[in-house]
């Protein structure tokens, strides 16, 4: 049984994998998600100021879970800051990273890390009713390519939100944290760089920067935005099970049960074929008399 752990990113904890942690489970992983300081069960905590903090904080929660079992690691945005760190820490605990839509200061400038315009676009954008927490309703538009106009998603995080809301002071310490974070020059561990093509929060020339550190293919997953867990998790978890089986010289299993796959892009161009009707039908020439 392989085991994998799984960290989120700013604001963000467990319950927003959106059941990706759930897949990997399905496919008989062993699956932890720790919460970082000031986020889900550790809200009441400070939040430290450096990604390192964080990364001791993850370690200690999962020295007392695993006792130095080696996992797959992956992380989304300041998650993968997180998880790069973590390998820098202990590289033997690490069989493979996974580094999701993220950056470092070292290698990229703020606007291409921060989408501030987009972020605001997002905000007057957002859906909006009285059961839609507003701050979630604009993440979900910011972070979300495929589900952005998912009601039912940005109630689930409401309800999230209402149960544990991060403090604002902790919040600021997160983003102070994440962009201080300065990558290392190389890991000793087998790295994957993956990105969304459709990323509204950070450009994906962070994410070819971090590739080309740590020499490696920039991974594109196609009609993804910022949160890939959320818009494609049967195309993510295809692929990163493709990478580890490359890795280990197996043959590739990546089209032998993908049926979940192939249902999750055709709802997906249905759903934007339903989108686009309205305006080819008043497209189409009327009949005079």
């Amino acid at each position: 049984m392989t085991t994998w752990v799984l960290l989120r990113g700013l604001m963000r904890d467990q319950r927003h994998w959106n059941g990706f942690d759930q897949r990997l489970r399905q496919r008989g992983c062993r699956v932890f998600t720790p919460d970082l300081p000031g986020n889900g069960i550790l809200t009441h905590q400070a939040s430290p100021l450096t990604i390192a903090e964080y990364a001791s904080s993850v370690w200690q929660q999962l020295d007392e879970q695993l006792a130095g079992q080696a996992f797959y690691l992956l992380g989304l945005s300041m998650g993968g800051m997180l998880a790069m760190e973590m390998a820098k820490q202990r590289p033997e605990q690490i069989k493979h990273l996974f580094v999701l839509n993220s950056s470092a200061a070292n290698l990229s400038p703020w606007y291409q890390r921060f989408n501030g315009l987009n972020a605001l676009s997002a905000w007057l954008n957002r859906c909006r009713g009285r059961q839609l927490n507003p701050i979630e309703s604009t993440i979900v538009r910011l972070t979300s390519y495929r589900h952005r106009r998912d009601i039912a998603l940005i109630e689930r995080w409401s309800r999230y939100r209402h149960e544990s809301t991060p403090f604002f002071s902790n919040a600021c310490r997160q983003l102070w944290a994440a962009f201080r974070y300065r990558c290392p020059a190389s890991l000793t561990v087998p790295v994957s760089i993956l990105s969304g093509d459709r990323d509204a929060l950070v450009n994906i020339q962070t994410s070819r920067a971090l590739a080309q550190q740590f020499k490696v293919e920039l991974v594109v997953l196609a009609y993804c935005g910022h949160d890939i867990t959320i818009d494609a998790p049967a195309k993510l978890a295809h692929y990163l099970f493709e990478i580890i089986s490359l890795e280990q010289g197996e043959v590739s299993e990546r089209f032998v049960d993908c049926g979940d796959l192939l249902d999750e892009e055709t709802a997906f161009h249905e759903a934007r074929l339903v989108q686009s009707l309205p305006n080819y039908l008043s497209a189409l020439p009327t009949d005079v008399e």
